[in-house]
């Protein structure tokens, strides 16, 4: 069975596992999220932040992480802009102008699984 650590800020964990940013999800992208982490045979971290928390935090994660999961419709188009050219960063919902940058959509539960798992 896996372990899944949910962090917000301002907070930190100094355990070892698959460590994944997500930014600004809604409800029901982060049920698709849970859903495929259920799954994972492997511990997960989870960092959650939204557009409204501390950017450091978010950036020093940003450096943590794996994955990093974001809304692309986010209120806060500078940093979803930011995130998106991350290279381990993946998206959900309609990226709009940035798609020339980042072509790593995820659409389903399966697409996450995959991600991790990998």
């Amino acid at each position: 069975m896996n372990k899944v650590t949910i962090v917000t800020p301002p907070d930190d964990i100094l355990l070892d596992g698959i460590r994944v940013l997500t930014y600004d999800l809604t409800s029901s992208q982060n049920d698709i999220v849970s859903q495929a982490i259920r799954d994972i045979q492997k511990d997960i971290i989870v960092y959650i932040a939204k557009s409204t928390d501390d950017v450091q935090w978010t950036l020093d994660k940003k450096q943590k992480s794996s994955i990093i999961i974001i809304n692309a419709e986010s209120e806060n188009q500078t940093m979803v802009g930011y995130l998106v050219a991350q290279p381990n960063s993946f998206y959900m919902g309609n990226l709009k102008s940035l798609k020339v940058v980042n072509t790593r959509e995820l659409i389903n539960i399966e697409s996450i699984k995959q991600l991790m798992e990998e």
